[in-house]
């Protein structure tokens, strides 16, 4: 199953910045998508999440994959809510107020938007220990090439189990792609570089990552901690820290389109 992404990537540090949905902060959403469509997926279908111009639209997603894009969170930085956030599929069209192509950050806000309007989310954050990867540069040196593309544009990643390529991406980019896909536990950016950049990561992948059949010759290359540092020059630092969790208060299945 091929797994892929082509958004834009709000930073990590810039989503614990934005209010968690509720009666008390409802003011602070106030961009939305024109129309939305949301129905059931269909059993055979992959997951997708892809800004098609200025359409976001995605095939079988889950409200945690949407809580993960809108507010730049992994897995266990969301608490509360029922299993169905998890189980339940969506298959979502949705088209901004606007014919101008929005920022990435306006594409985020709009997602949280559609979250409190049509899902009823209601949350907040606590701050509790979590253990996370701390991304630092590695002894060899940064082994990126700098984006050729414009400075202003959306990061883009796709991904496969054992490939990842993303383009004009920073290093918080690429740790919200680590976390998104690969690591069991959040990522964080530590390495103090600037600028964005072109990268093509390719590794084994464990049992966890594996979700299709194995290319033999992928067996030829290394895990993913020894690939990160041999072709990219970073490294993964295992720390525990407090950090912000979402706690979700309340969420009901979607209203009808």
């Amino acid at each position: 199953m091929l797994t892929s992404l082509v958004i834009g990537i709000l930073t990590a540090s810039a989503f614990r910045q934005i209010a968690a949905p509720g009666p008390s902060n409802t003011t602070a959403l106030t961009v939305r998508f024109q129309v939305a469509t949301i129905k059931p997926s269909r059993p055979e279908e992959s997951r997708t999440m892809q800004i098609q111009g200025i359409r976001f639209a995605t095939t079988d997603t889950s409200v945690v994959d949407l809580l993960k894009y809108a507010y730049g969170l992994h897995e266990q930085e969301i608490a509360g809510g029922p299993k169905w956030l998890q189980t339940q599929k969506f298959d979502l069209v949705c088209d901004p107020e606007t014919q101008t192509r929005p920022s990435s950050e306006n594409f985020k806000a709009m997602v949280q938007t559609l979250l409190a309007d049509r899902f009823h989310l209601a949350a907040h954050y606590e701050t509790r220990d979590l253990s996370v990867f701390a991304i630092v540069l590695a002894k060899s040196g940064l082994k990126l090439a700098k984006s050729t593309r414009t400075p202003d544009g959306i990061p883009s990643v796709a991904y496969a189990p054992g490939h990842l390529t993303a383009a004009n991406a920073t290093m918080t980019d690429l740790a919200t792609f680590l976390q998104r896909f690969i690591t069991d536990r959040p990522v964080i950016d530590q390495t103090g570089i600037t600028g964005k950049y072109d990268l093509t990561l390719r590794w084994t992948p464990d049992e966890l990552q594996t979700e299709t059949i194995r290319d033999s010759s992928s067996n030829s290359l290394p895990g993913f901690y020894t690939a990160i540092q041999e072709q990219l020059g970073l490294k993964l630092e295992e720390e525990k820290r407090p950090a912000p969790v979402f706690v979700i208060d309340h969420i009901d299945m979607p209203s009808e389109n």
